[in-house]
């Protein structure tokens, strides 16, 4: 059995391709060995890791050359080296940087993989080829460039999505790029996110308050003491969305309380026709509350609250907007 196991692992002749499948072989049980060691040789473990990459990587490209895997009339060896290469050259990016590029300088470096027999064409000693091999070059290249163009859009046009949410309610149907993995549609458009959470931001510092604690908050919303535009933007996820939408209201002294209507604005490049506004309209108004059980405090005891109603937000509109009573944001 060991001679068995012998004969099939020596290499037919020193110079092979066996011969680097085996060093990289060798180069891993170093590595292992080196991480094993207590405390582990870090140094010498990257090295022997590294080096078992390049040695696999040039048998696994002289295996294809000389036993080509062609799948549906298609050569994929160049594919399975390319890959490998990029495993290698970007093994030590950042989790977040790394898959994005290996994937697309795959195809380039498959085309790299696919032209360097071309150079050699049997020969130790690379060789310029002639005018013909260098416009089949030319089209191979471009082809697979433009595969990793494609590949870096989708890429691109995925962080735009998650950074842009409200690109999700657009119709992206007879695109043939924008497929975004694993995003979905946020159940409630970012504008009416941002004008509900102004609401909600309204109710958090008014509702329930003193009536002289609501009229400082108003005040310092108009006297721009209270900003609810930072205040809510800052209570939402961060993303790059929420820096082009405009949050401000404007308000109006009433008999009995205040009349508050708030606005989300979209400032960034159109999605619609025209840019747009979501609206919603607020009411505060003054409520007394007694202290305690009617039978135990006299009734002139009561307290005067504040209470805010507010309506559901509107749709889309365009055109300028409202102006009346004093602007805040």
């Amino acid at each position: 059995m060991l001679k068995y196991c012998i004969d099939r692992l020596r290499p037919p002749r020193p110079f092979s391709w066996e011969t680097f499948i085996l060093l990289s072989v060798f180069s891993w049980l170093l590595a292992a060995f080196s991480w094993l060691l207590v405390p582990p040789a870090l140094n010498a473990y990257h090295f022997t890791h590294t080096g078992g990459l390049i040695f696999f990587v040039l048998g696994t490209a002289w295996w294809q050359w000389e036993r080509p895997i062609i799948l549906l009339g298609i050569n994929i060896g160049p594919w399975i080296v390319g890959l490998l290469l990029s495993l290698v050259l970007f093994d030590d990016l950042p989790e977040n940087w790394r898959d994005q590029a290996i994937i697309v300088t795959w195809p380039l470096l498959t085309a790299w993989v696919r032209s360097v027999p071309k150079f050699f064409r049997g020969k130790l000693l690379p060789k310029w080829p002639p005018i013909s091999i260098w416009k089949e070059l030319t089209v191979m290249f471009l082809f697979h460039l433009l595969m990793s163009l494609w590949l870096q859009f989708g890429f691109l046009m995925n962080q735009w999505l998650m950074e842009y949410p409200s690109l999700l309610g657009q119709d992206f149907t007879r695109s043939s790029f924008a497929i975004a993995w694993e995003i979905e549609a946020p159940e409630i458009p970012q504008g009416n996110m941002m004008i509900n959470s102004m609401e909600a931001f309204l109710r958090q510092q008014i509702e329930g308050q003193q009536w002289p604690r609501a009229n400082q908050v108003i005040s310092g919303l108009v006297e721009k003491r209270i900003s609810i535009d930072k205040a809510v933007k800052e209570s939402l996820p961060d993303i790059e969305e929420n820096e082009w939408w405009e949050l401000r209201g404007t308000v109006i002294q009433r008999q009995a309380g205040y009349g508050i209507t708030l606005f989300a604005i979209w400032k960034g490049l159109p999605l619609a026709a025209k840019e747009y506004y979501l609206a919603k309209s607020c009411e505060i108004s003054r409520t007394y509350r007694q202290r305690g059980p009617a039978s135990s405090r006299p009734p002139a005891e009561v307290l005067d609250r504040a209470q805010v109603e507010c309506g559901p937000a509107s749709d889309r509109q365009s055109g300028p907007i409202p102006s009346q009573g004093q602007r805040f944001d």
